[in-house]
Parts: structure tokens; sequence; C-alpha cells
């Protein structure tokens, strides 16, 4: 994992702050439950915004953490890794993404799929993750790279 300057938790704290689950608790959005767990407001509960009371219990705020520096981190390594860009054998890239996908259930996200067909990331076929820009944000995503690669032959 890489280590973390202060300027870049900053950032990763915005992320964790605007993602939130939809449907919220009235308990959650009264500041008195975590977001994510709905667990009772504690003394180590992590303020997720100065515009309202939402609050993260710190074990579903690492898992949140966590689970987007993994992505980050193996993210990077596909930028820089010409294999991985290229669909063939990787070590370091197949690492990465187990490490990632470890810390799914931590960060209470759902399993993840691919963005162009919408099947599941199996063990045993390549993937990469990517990142889209929509309207008013960032989305992090995965996709098989045999879906990614012949999204980006046809273009």
């Amino acid at each position: 994992m890489s280590a973390l300057v202060a300027e870049e938790l900053e950032r990763l704290h915005q992320l964790i702050a605007w993602s939130y689950p939809p449907g919220l608790s009235p308990e959650s959005v009264a500041g008195e439950a975590c977001v994510w767990c709905d667990a009772p407001r504690e003394d180590t509960a992590v303020d997720l915004s100065t515009l309202g009371p939402l609050r993260a219990c710190a074990p579903c705020y690492a898992g949140q953490l966590v689970w987007l520096v993994s992505w980050y981190d193996w993210n990077g390594h596909v930028d820089a890794c010409t294999p991985c860009q290229q669909g063939r054998v990787c070590h370091v890239g197949r690492g990465r993404r187990v490490l990632h996908l470890l810390t799914t259930e931590l960060a209470r996200k759902q399993p993840p799929l691919c963005t162009g067909c919408q099947g599941p990331l199996r063990d045993d076929e390549p993937a990469l993750p990517f990142v889209w820009t929509g309207q008013s944000s960032e989305h992090l995503g995965y996709g098989h790279t045999r879906c990614l690669l012949r999204r980006a032959t046809s273009r």
C-alpha cells in the first residue's frame, strides 16, 4: 500500500464523505449513527461533512479508506504497466487486484461488476480498474480486460 501525505488523505476523506450509501436511516441523517452500519455514535466517530452531522464509525471509515487506497494503487500500477494494459499476465497487477478485492467486504461494497458487460469479475478472468468522469465527479469502475480492449478498438 502507498504511504499517504496529508493532502492525499484530505482528498480521500472528501471522496469518502461524498460516497455514503443511499437510503440513510433517520439516526444516520441526524448524526447519531454510522452512515454505513447504523451503529450508534461513539467518541471515535469521524465527521464526514462540515455541511451536516453525517458521521462514520472508525471501522467503517477505515474500510472505506483501505478500499480507496487499494483501488488507486491497483489503478496506478495498471497505468504504468504495459502487460496489464495489453491484457497479458502480470503478477504485480494480479496481486494488487486480489488485495483490492479483499477490501470489498470491509468497505461494505457489493462485489465488483464489469461496466461493459455487467458480469461479475471472476478470479479466472483478467480485469482492470478504470476511472470515468461523470457530470459532477469521477467514478471508479472495473472492466473485464476483453470488454475494455474491445471497447478501445471499436473507437
